[in-house]
């Protein structure tokens, strides 16, 4: 019997995972800079035309794996326990793990995210963001069922930072957060960021390579204390 005739969508797609596949592959043993569409190609069985169809050049090959590790990322961690199920400390705790998780198990992926810059390369951002902030926005949603402490206080932010923070927030469906909310979670998410960028890239050396999920917990603890959630 002659098997059905793929559609055009099928084949594209298949294109694309191989694409992607590949992709993750040369960044395990190489840097993001060095990407090869041709040696994709290669692995592929195709011509190098096949490919230059779905990515032209190598930014958007890069562009497509940044967005394929966001949204890798965010499918790991998201959705968190239901706040009615769990208390906001358990939520917290269980984001960041579960970023920790993933960036263990990827480390070359979470570098391509989150590591040194690849150079020459510009991330476009209306296509990089929406994936690139479904994790922060997880966070943001979860400190904002909190207060901030009158016992940890922090600066507020200043006048041009409040505008931006406020427009950024808009823009992601949280225009009702108030600017000083929003900078100490952003504070919360770059240090959140740092916590595991540490333990992924050895940054504190060998004697500490044990202690990740511990430094994490204390993340998770005292941002919780700033943001008094139970």
């Amino acid at each position: 019997m002659n098997q059905p005739r793929r559609t055009h969508a099928q084949a594209r797609a298949e294109m694309r995972d191989g694409i992607l596949r590949l992709g993750r592959e040369q960044l395990a043993t190489r840097s993001a800079a060095d990407l090869s569409v041709r040696e994709i190609a290669r692995g592929l069985g195709v011509a190098s035309s096949a490919v230059y169809r779905h990515v032209k050049n190598r930014d958007e090959l890069v562009t497509l794996l940044v967005i394929d590790a966001y949204n890798d990322l965010a499918d790991a961690t998201v959705p968190l326990p239901h706040s009615d199920d769990a208390g906001q400390f358990s939520r917290l705790s269980s984001l960041a793990h579960r970023v920790r998780s993933w960036a263990v198990a990827n480390p070359s992926r979470w570098a391509l995210i989150y590591g040194t810059p690849v150079p020459g390369y510009a991330a476009p951002p209306d296509e990089t963001t929406p994936a690139g902030t479904r994790v922060m926005v997880a966070l943001l949603e979860i400190l904002s069922r909190g207060t901030l402490s009158d016992q940890a206080p922090t600066p507020p932010p200043s006048t041009a930072l409040a505008a931006e923070l406020q427009s950024s927030a808009g823009e992601l469906g949280m225009a009702q957060l108030p600017p000083q909310l929003l900078a100490a979670g952003v504070d919360a998410w770059i240090s959140l960021i740092g916590t595991v960028s540490a333990e992924v890239f050895n940054q504190l050396g060998s004697d500490f390579t044990t202690f990740g999920p511990e430094f994490l917990d204390r993340w998770a603890t005292s941002t919780a204390r700033q943001f008094s959630l139970d």
